[in-house]
């Protein structure tokens, strides 16, 4: 399961939780979709809150790389920094996926969300987007809790 709260824009919170199904990844795209077409700068913060959330689903992999491919230029222009935090036995496995490169966009994968909200704040404070570390701290509380 994929949530993501979009009180703090122009920062994203999403948290995902178990296995994602291949129709919880094309609306997760269709987020990051709608979020480009704001035209509008943001960050994002997302935390995978087990080993199941950092995989993709069968076949889910290419359509992801195509879709960001594909959106490249926007994710470029548009995107502040890109934190994850992941389970410390998902640090290693999920940095080869390096977004910094990929994409020229700062981006980072923690194993502490505390870590990855200072980092995130001090790479948006230097666009001129400041981020409230209380407020995105309870927010993600609230986000990460099981439904």
């Amino acid at each position: 399961m994929i949530r993501h709260d979009l009180s703090q824009w122009p920062l994203v919170l999403s948290a995902a939780r178990g296995s994602i199904s291949p129709e919880e990844q094309l609306a997760f795209l269709s987020d990051w979709t709608s979020w480009l077409d704001r035209g509008e700068p943001f960050s994002t913060l997302r935390v995978l809150t087990d080993l199941g959330a950092t995989k993709h689903p069968e076949g889910g992999a290419t359509e992801a790389r195509t879709w960001f491919q594909s959106n490249g230029g926007r994710i470029k222009r548009l995107v502040i920094g890109m934190a994850t935090v992941v389970p410390i036995a998902a640090v290693k496995e999920m940095s080869w996926m390096n977004a910094e490169r990929l994409y020229d966009v700062p981006a980072q994968i923690f194993d502490e969300v505390n870590e990855a909200t200072m980092w995130l704040a001090s790479v948006s404070a230097a666009r001129g987007k400041p981020v409230h570390m209380g407020h995105v701290l309870r927010s993600l509380t609230d986000l990460c809790r099981p439904s």
